[in-house]
């Protein structure tokens, strides 16, 4: 009995964070905003291996938004560049 309960509670918590990460991914992804980039951060690990590249904006509505992006669009982008980002991508655009 105890083997069933944890096996049922062990399945009910993997679709709970499943769904919460699909919603979130989902709602990140429909989102359209205009923005400035306010800081880079260029997060690793204690090895100094592993790099999580975040690029900050602050919108024309004077929200704050944490986006990650890949390596090249980190090094080519500077504090003060503009983006905007379409419904339907996950990755904003610079604007010319």
């Amino acid at each position: 009995m105890d083997k069933t309960f944890e096996l049922i509670s062990t399945i009910i918590l993997v679709v709970v964070v499943t769904i919460f990460f699909s919603l979130k991914s989902k709602k990140e992804k429909n989102e359209a905003w205009q923005g400035e980039v306010i800081k880079k951060q260029d997060l690793s690990d204690e090895d100094g291996d592993n790099h999580v590249f975040r690029l900050v904006f602050k919108t024309l509505e004077g929200k704050k938004k944490k986006v990650r992006v890949g390596e090249d669009l980190y090094r080519q982008t500077n504090i003060g560049d503009k983006f905007e980002k379409i419904s339907g991508d996950y990755v904003p655009k610079r604007l010319a």
